[in-house]
């Protein structure tokens, strides 16, 4: 009778075993299902980090008011050294629009160095500058990336860059989800820029995969991303670059960080 007893009790404990290898099985699988779907469905948390710093930005942000008295206004020079987000892109189109008032056929000369941003930010400023009449020169420096060398393709004026600064295109658009889908529109608009204003690889198109092309200066005028190389001793020892292009012949000291 001993021994009986002990054999049911073992078939409990194997048949109690099971069932909690099976609950726990399921608990297992239900959790990978829920964060699966979770991930699916959230943002990624580098956008939601980028649409929450960005709108801190914003928030009661006080446009400081266009002096015409600014060294760099009355040389014509406007400068995107920060990310392209909806105040960045006020802020520049403003001034585009100001110096473009006072004088409609001067150019202007708009140098870019940014880690990049939103890209409907881009093209309010890509917009100005189609719109203005003055002509627009670009100058890639230190690094222009991703949302900064698709502003500074679309220049009206000559594209320039020094023989030392990195540039990169990014592949990063959603892919298309219908004729009259957001993602189907931005697709078409950007590659648009690129197609019109440059003559990239084709193996780059379609710009859904998320890839980051980086150009050095010689590479960017293959493929006619900029018009032209300037070399940064001769800039340097100029102090600087004027609105026709070329060195200016101001002295100045050279500062490298």
């Amino acid at each position: 009778m001993d021994e009986q007893a002990a054999r049911g009790r073992q078939r409990i404990v194997r048949v109690l075993g099971l069932i909690v290898v099976c609950l726990l099985a399921t608990q297992t699988v239900v959790m990978i299902w829920f964060v699966t779907s979770y991930f699916q469905t959230v943002p990624k948390l580098g956008d939601t980090l980028d649409n929450y710093i960005d709108s801190q930005i914003d928030a009661g942000f006080e446009d400081p008011p266009l002096r015409g008295d600014e060294p760099l206004l009355r040389s014509r020079k406007v400068l995107l050294f920060q990310d392209v987000n909806s105040r960045t892109a006020k802020e520049i189109s403003a001034r585009l629009m100001y110096l473009n008032s006072l004088d409609p056929k001067k150019p202007i000369d708009l140098y870019i160095s940014t880690q990049g941003g939103w890209t409907d930010n881009a093209f309010t400023i890509i917009d100005t500058i189609r719109t203005i009449s003055a002509p627009v020169n670009t100058w890639a420096i230190g690094g222009c990336y991703s949302a900064g060398a698709l502003i500074l393709v679309t220049a009206t004026g000559r594209r320039y860059a020094p023989e030392d600064v990195i540039l990169m295109i990014h592949a990063n658009l959603d892919n298309p989800a219908g004729a009259h889908s957001y993602p189907s529109l931005a697709l078409e608009r950007y590659e648009g820029v690129w197609k019109s204003n440059s003559s990239l690889p084709s193996s780059w198109y379609p710009m859904t995969n998320d890839e980051e092309h980086y150009l050095s200066p010689k590479e960017a005028l293959e493929y006619h991303v900029i018009d032209e190389i300037v070399p940064v001793g001769r800039a340097g020892r100029a102090g600087g670059w004027g609105t026709d292009g070329t060195a200016s012949h101001r002295g100045t000291r050279q500062r490298s960080r």
